[in-house]
Parts: structure tokens; sequence; C-alpha cells
């Protein structure tokens, strides 16, 4: 097949980037599977070796300004960003959409979109889901780990929960590294007190695999359903458990064999967190590693979207309805 990502910005990312990583992930699984594949980005995008570039100026890039420039022969469209029904309805190609995040209550999405996980799936009334995949290749694996604890998401995010993850780490005497986005006000008010507490910065490429391998274990104690967690995926692939709540995605994503998940009706009791911290400490970064390469390889990932085009190409939608967003907030 011929397919076209449609994912408007500069390849690869410059910081963290999750989706644009994916998409280069993906590129690169369809590439070795057999497929023709271009991304449609902005000129000077890097793409993996094999992989075309569809060039986009950032004026040109709305899904419905891509339909004259596809490639002679184009077979299917993928986007990364959700279009109308009724833009993806104009194409002569079949089309899927891949959501990235939890809709808005009552937003409506095309019929052939693709969800990543079945929690999100389900959220929105759908069934279609694939989960993000990773390259094993660009994560450190090490044995060997450090006594802290890690926390690796955008600080300034309330769902992400960085003052939950203090607590819990302040309560439990262990030392925590903080990473992700802006330092915030609340880490320096509370490090003049608590030194275990260390701030990382933004972090990406080779200083955030190194974080990743080196800590006893990520710590993710979100308040939202998460769609993925893709932060998650990458810990395990690096050898490095993971204790989170049990919202969303995670039930999928994290086993009692590379991690804890505590239910949230339970997320003030410190004995119960404290108890998980010491446990998920004594587990085999083998198996975390093994856990993601079988769930998380983005091999695994080309080949579930391959499996989505031939239906779609095949002339039958992914939903006979069109999914909708439930109320993240109640659930």
């Amino acid at each position: 097949m011929k397919v076209v990502l449609h994912h408007p910005t500069l390849l690869p990312p410059k910081d963290y980037g999750g989706v644009e990583r994916v998409v280069l992930w993906l590129a690169k699984g369809l590439q070795e599977l057999g497929h023709e594949v271009w991304v449609a980005a902005y000129p000077g995008s890097r793409l993996p070796e094999g992989v075309q570039l569809l060039a986009v100026e950032r004026e040109l890039s709305a899904p419905e300004q891509l339909k004259g420039r596809l490639p002679k022969g184009t077979d299917l469209v993928h986007f990364m960003a959700p279009p109308s029904q009724e833009v993806m309805d104009d194409f002569d190609v079949p089309t899927v959409a891949t959501v990235h995040g939890n809709g808005q209550v009552g937003q409506i999405f095309p019929k052939n979109s693709i969800f990543l996980s079945q929690n999100h799936a389900d959220r929105h009334s759908a069934s279609a889901f694939v989960y993000n995949g990773i390259d094993p290749a660009e994560y450190h694996f090490s044995p060997k780990k450090e006594d802290h604890f890690l926390f690796l998401s955008k600080t300034s995010w309330s769902v992400k929960n960085l003052s939950g993850a203090m607590r819990i780490a302040r309560q439990a005497g262990i030392p925590l590294y903080i990473a992700g986005g802006k330092r915030p006000l609340l880490l320096r008010a509370q490090a003049a007190f608590n030194p275990a507490m260390r701030w990382v910065g933004p972090v990406a490429g080779n200083y955030k695999a190194e974080h990743l391998a080196q800590a006893r274990g990520l710590l993710f104690p979100i308040l939202w359903p998460e769609p993925f967690g893709l932060v998650v995926a990458e810990a395990l692939m690096s050898g490095t458990p993971v204790v989170a709540y049990r919202k969303g995605s995670l039930p999928e994503l994290v086993s009692p064999e590379v991690g804890a998940l505590v239910s949230p009706e339970t997320r003030y009791d410190d004995a119960i967190w404290a108890s998980e911290l010491q446990r998920v400490g004594r587990l085999s970064a083998e198996k975390c590693r093994e856990w993601a390469i079988q769930k998380f390889h983005y091999k695994k990932m080309a080949e579930a979207y391959e499996a989505q085009y031939r239906k779609v190409s095949s002339g039958v939608s992914l939903h006979e309805q069109n999914p909708v967003a439930s109320d993240w907030r109640t659930q």
C-alpha cells in the first residue's frame, strides 16, 4: 500500500514530542512491512530511512488542503488529528484518523477513528484502537537501579498530579526526581525543606533515556483517564516498573509483574503507597523490558494499523456510528 501520514509539523521534535515520535515510529514500522510511506510534514523534516516527505507549508497544512497534493497512486491517508467527517468523506481514497487525546463532552469523531486503548475507545462509544509503539533502540536498559523514583510528565498540567507525586514520595520517604515542563513554584517551596526532591528539568533524547533507565520506578499518579500514557511504555522499555492510579488505560498497560496500580479511592492512604513503592522496587527489570517489547514495539503498532487500513480499504467503516466523547471527569 502507498500510505500518507498527515502530521503537519517539523519532524523530529526538538523536545519531548510524544505524538511526533509515534508518527516517526509508525512510518518506520510500515516501511519495514513493505509499504510505501509518505509523511505530510513541514519542509526540512527528517524522516526514517526509506520514508518520503510530502512537504506542506504551515499555511497549506489543513487536512482539506492535502487532497489535491497526494502522491499519485496513494491508497490511504492517515490523519494524526481527526478532521470532520465531511472532510474525510471528500477524499477519493480511504481515510483513517487517530485520536490522541480525550475529546470534549459530546464531541463527535469520524467513523474511521482509531483510539489508543480499549478504555479510550470505550469512553468514546467506539471499538477500534491501537496501542502506541516505540523503538527499543532509543531507550537504555539497565537492571541496576538508583534509589530514587521518577516523575516525568507535564508539570503544569494538574491532571498529571505533580503535587500528589510529591506528597506520596514525601510520606513514603523516597527520593523523587521531577522532570518535564517548567519548574513549578510548588517544587521551589518544598525543595527547601526536602532535599530528596530533585528538579531535573525538561528531558529528551539520551538524557531522558538515562533518567528512565536509572530510576527505581516511575511514579505516575494521574487524575484523569489516560488515553494511553506513552511515558509508561517508555519506562517499561527501560526496565523500570510503574506505580500509578488505576485509571484510564493503565490496567491495560501495567500488570502486577511490571508495576502496581492503586485505586483512586485510596489515593490518600500513605501506607498503601509505601507498600506498593517498596514492592515495585524489587521487580525484575528484565520482565519490564520483555513486557514492553511484547506489547509496545513499534512493529506491533504498525501491524495493528495495517489491519485497520486493510479493513477500511475493503470498504468497511471502523464504526457504524460516529464515536462521541463522554465526560471523562465523571470516570
